[in-house]
């Protein structure tokens, strides 16, 4: 009887829902700060929003400070290309590891300008799960998809299926009860929704929807009555969809309420997914015209004019040597470059040499390296009485010894400084590369052994280093601005974001800076009095905008419960302070202001034993999880992290560098050439593209010897992926590079 009457109680409710006249097919949910603003204030841990840790079996633990937001008041990008790359704590799942968080990527490089989709985006599947059922016997969690996942939600794209149905409140009267884990009697609970449909809706229909990829969604109060041990106690709208078998769960909701299960794996971006990035980027889309909120612009980026330079022509300026920095101390360096800005000095000792440590305001490191090629000569000069010769005659005996080393944390490499009343230099190729010895003069010593000998022991270090004669263009601030202005304004979206790979070895663990910081031009549509007006900005990348870790994220220990995530990742940069009063947005995504960093478990296998009287232990006993893959729909067998294979290509990487580790930029129609070099290894080396790689822009070539030359013909920033193979014997060492070419 009880059965029958839940059945009807169901059937009652989704013909309420339909007769309400909800949106049918879709929906999408936006992403932002939790509890921001007062109208957010229910947003709390008790009744559902994060952080959660893990309270009760229907839950997903989420310590990620977030919470839906309301139509209107969500978060978005407004920075068009974005740089990641991998922490040495990543080593765990070796290259192959790195190549599987580099497809997510190349999916979301896939796209192309939101508003070029068709409106009901059909090109996009209402389902793109699918299983690998050799990866799900192994209880393998998808490193690819996981990583799609995590990349909608920096972009500002909530789990539509959790927020389908929500708790605004939860209200327990005097004299309710409730028995663990319910039902209660007498709370009485408030519901709302934070998913919307993705096209405007007519005006008998609501703008919320209960529809996820054409997949219908009811609800049902799960509450654990504060029951004792629940951490805290938590009560929330839980989803049920009409067809448990059938439903086509979105890529932004593989964290969430709707884990994907081990095995299974996203071949793309849903529908819905699309829908909630077109609404996010759309060029239609201006936050809130009108309402007083003016979308500012990065903080990184600087608004800029066009490129000057002699005459307003591009010139050729020759880098510097780093070396010089650390050797000569500040009155001597600002002779020897007027208009340098030191902000500060220190100094050190490095084998009895005093080296100046500066941090500068207008500096660009071109290339470097902390490991140097030096070489320490020393000179001897004796002076004695010659043998034989009358009591007071001396001879001079002169001896040169000269040895080479690596010396560690040696700056080297070079550099240009910014011009005055300027944003910057845009490299636009190379015209030649020089090398240069500089000799440093140490000191010398005076020794007497005897009265009437003298030993004098000059030493000298001899730095061999490279500088570049570099094409270039000199921009300069936009009218009005400066170096530290932010631009607010009546902003269009940005249509698409990009995500471009910066290798690894480009990347200081120590300091979180590139070696080689990037320049990134892009243009906005600010709107103004109806009128569009385009700006351009330009940003120097210091770090990585997006980084991936790996850490042991498990917490356990002698009678404590064991508890584990499966990544954790820092929050989006979420900026709202342009909101109006009381709102909790609308805002940007400033990917600028910190790097995202986003940490992996590398715990390994994790086997849970219940041991009694009638159960066996050991592992083949025990339920096992957290384990790492990589897999499709092929018949490739899948691949299981730490993997041997991979971890052994990236120890090659570490043992042979290619150098440059970033190219310069191209500018269309204009000469291009650059030579790769392999330091490490057995030559001769053999270049090429990578398996799998994106083609070089049109008109440029990669040559087996490692040069990549031409004449670009389009504009853009395009990703390949190069191979260097040495000689090694019996089985020849492989080393791949990610790059990037942006043509001007």
């Amino acid at each position: 009887m009880k059965l029958r009457m839940l059945q009807l109680l169901k059937k009652v409710l989704w013909m309420s829902l339909l007769a309400f006249g909800w949106q049918t097919a879709f929906g999408f949910s936006l992403l932002g700060p939790v509890a921001n603003s007062p109208e957010d204030s229910f947003q709390v841990t008790e009744i559902g929003y994060n952080p959660m840790s893990g309270v009760g079996p229907p839950f997903f633990g989420d310590t990620m400070l977030s919470g839906p937001k309301n139509l209107g008041e969500g978060y978005r990008l407004n920075t068009p290309v974005l740089y990641y790359t991998f922490d040495p704590s990543f080593a765990y799942f070796g290259s192959t590891g790195e190549a599987a968080v580099q497809q997510a990527f190349d999916m979301m490089n896939s796209l192309t300008n939101v508003d070029s989709y068709s409106p009901n985006l059909t090109e996009f599947p209402l389902n793109s799960e699918s299983v690998n059922y050799s990866a799900a016997t192994w209880g393998l969690r998808d490193l690819k998809s996981t990583t799609l996942s995590l990349l909608l939600e920096q972009m500002g794209l909530a789990d539509s299926v959790r927020y389908t149905w929500a708790l605004i409140d939860r209200y327990n009267p005097p004299g309710s009860t409730c028995t663990p884990p319910g039902p209660a009697i007498g709370y009485q609970y408030e519901v709302i929704q934070r998913n919307f449909y993705y096209l405007n809706s007519s005006l008998t229909n609501l703008q919320y929807s209960a529809y996820v990829n054409n997949e219908l969604f009811s609800y049902f109060i799960y509450d654990d009555c504060d029951e004792p041990g629940a951490s805290p106690g938590t009560a929330d709208a839980l989803e049920v969809p009409a067809d448990p078998l059938n439903m086509g769960v979105p890529v932004a909701a593989g964290l969430s309420e709707y884990v994907l299960p081990v095995g299974s794996f996203y071949t793309g971006l849903t529908r819905d997914d699309m829908a909630g990035l077109r609404y996010l980027l759309s060029s239609n889309n201006i936050f809130a015209p009108g309402a007083g909120y003016l979308e500012p612009s990065a903080a990184a980026s600087v608004a800029v004019s066009g490129g000057g330079g002699v005459n307003g022509q591009p010139f050729q300026l020759t880098t510097s040597s780093l070396a010089i920095l650390s050797f000569t101390d500040p009155v001597t360096l600002q002779t020897l470059f007027p208009g340098l800005v030191i902000d500060s000095v220190a100094t050190n000792q490095v084998n009895g040499q005093t080296n100046y440590v500066y941090t500068f305001g207008n500096l660009v490191t071109y290339s470097s390296s902390s490991n140097t090629l030096v070489q320490i000569q020393v000179q001897t000069t004796t002076i004695a009485p010659a043998i034989g010769a009358p009591y007071g005659g001396l001879t001079t005996n002169i001896t040169a010894k000269t040895t080479t080393a690596v010396e560690s944390n040696l700056l080297s490499g070079d550099f240009y400084i910014i011009p005055t009343n300027s944003c910057g230099l845009t490299v636009l190729g190379v015209v030649a590369t020089n090398t240069t010895t500089v000799t440093n003069f140490l000191g010398t010593v005076t020794n007497r052994p005897a009265s009437t000998t003298t030993i004098i022991t000059s030493t000298n270090w001899i730095i061999t280093w490279t500088n570049h004669v570099l094409l270039v263009t000199l921009c300069t601030n936009a009218p009005g601005t400066t170096s530290s202005n932010v631009v607010v304004g009546d902003f269009q979206g940005i249509e698409r974001v990009q995500f471009v790979r910066v290798s690894d070895g480009n990347y200081d663990y120590l300091t979180g800076q590139f070696y080689n910081p990037l320049t990134n031009k892009y243009s906005m549509v600010l709107m103004r009095n109806g009128k569009a007006s385009t700006v351009m900005f330009q940003r120097v990348v210091t770090r990585p905008d997006i980084l991936f870790m790996g850490q042991n994220l498990s917490v356990g220990g002698n009678d404590a419960m064991f508890f584990f995530n499966a990544l954790t990742r820092t929050i989006p940069n979420f900026i709202n302070s342009r909101a109006a009063a009381n709102l909790s947005g609308p805002g940007i995504i400033d990917p600028t202001s910190s790097t995202i960093k986003i940490t992996y478990n590398t715990v390994g296998p994790v086997y849970v034993n219940f041991p009694s009287p009638t159960v066996l232990n050991g592992p083949a006993a025990a339920g096992r999880s957290m384990i790492w893959g990589s897999f499709d729909g092929s018949t490739n067998a899948p691949v299981v992290y730490p993997n041997g294979t991979s971890i052994a290509n990236l120890a090659a990487e570490a043992l042979i560098q290619i150098s440059p580790t970033t190219l310069p930029d191209a500018t269309n129609g204009v000469s291009y050439n650059v030579v790769l070099s392999a330091a490490g290894g057995t030559a001769p080396y053999a270049w090429s593209l990578a398996s799998g790689s994106s083609a070089l822009p049109a008109n440029l070539t990669l040559s087996s010897g490692g040069v990549i030359s031409g004449m670009p013909n389009q504009s853009g920033t395009f990703d390949f992926i190069i191979q260097m193979t040495d000689s090694s014997v019996p089985t020849p060492d492989s080393v791949q590079m990610n790059y990037s070419i942006t043509i001007h």
